[in-house]
């Protein structure tokens, strides 16, 4: 089994450009006329591969994989591919400056997509379409979050009346019962209610606010006396310890 030499070529898709994209080839199949491509640039489509290579010969058929990176060149004839691998096997650049894909910047005046650098560039752009749209987007999302909400709301709402249930809603002003669609609504009352619950609440806050100050008190109390003992420990045992050894009657000599 031999193994086919692989050769790098050259590839600058605009005359003017300082930049070259090196790309690998090799024969495919022997004694025919399929040549294998790999390297190439990122958004470069089947058409423009195919007359990138029609430089050496008539080509049939470029086929891409589909990540884009590679693909197959398939020339009329024979001597289309070895003139591709002399030509590559030499290090010359082959230029591209026509095609759809002519204008590799996709600037004004350019009749194609970008590719390479520019591609990537392009397809993070796009990505990214700007805070305008994506402001709309939300709006959009939020809308249709809140009508589905309300929809699941009145589903839930016809559902307890056809139970028998009293429906409350919440609202200002004073309490009053309705129908609505044969469902039973009450509403109002809110006010009052509202406000009994903040008296409580406020009370409940000024009780416990003045049993968490003694508290406080008492805890500081207990403290002070525990530290005042610990003093008062230190003082015994330093008098005791001047004691023992005023008292001592051990003499080496």
């Amino acid at each position: 089994m031999t193994t086919e030499k692989i050769y790098t070529l050259g590839l600058k898709l605009r005359a003017k450009s300082p930049f070259l994209q090196y790309i690998a080839v090799k024969t495919h199949d022997a004694g025919g006329t399929a040549l294998f491509v790999s390297g190439l640039p990122y958004g470069l489509n089947e058409d423009t591969l195919k007359e990138c290579f029609e430089a050496f010969g008539p080509v049939l058929q470029a086929v891409l994989h589909p990540l884009k990176r590679s693909g197959i060149v398939v020339f009329r004839e024979p001597a289309g591919r070895a003139a591709a691998v002399k030509y590559a096997a030499k290090g010359q650049v082959l230029e591209f400056a026509g095609g759809p894909q002519g204008d590799a910047d996709g600037e004004a005046g350019g009749s194609g997509e970008p590719v390479g650098l520019k591609a990537w560039v392009h397809e993070h752009k796009a990505a990214r379409p700007g805070n305008d749209v994506l402001q709309q987007q939300i709006d959009d999302w939020m809308d249709a979050f809140e009508a589905e909400q309300e929809r699941k709301a009145r589903e839930k709402q016809a559902a307890m009346g056809e139970d028998g249930w009293t429906v409350v809603v919440r609202a200002k002003g004073r309490k009053r019962t309705r129908e609505d669609g044969g469902i039973k609504v009450q509403s109002g009352g809110v006010a009052a209610n509202a406000a009994a619950a903040a008296a409580a609440a406020a009370a409940k806050d000024g009780k416990e606010g003045g049993l968490g100050d003694f508290y406080r008190f008492q805890r500081r109390e207990k403290r002070r006396g525990e530290l005042e003992e610990l003093r008062q420990r230190f003082e015994d045992d330093r008098r005791r310890l001047a004691q023992l050894k005023a008292a001592r009657n051990f003499k080496p000599y």
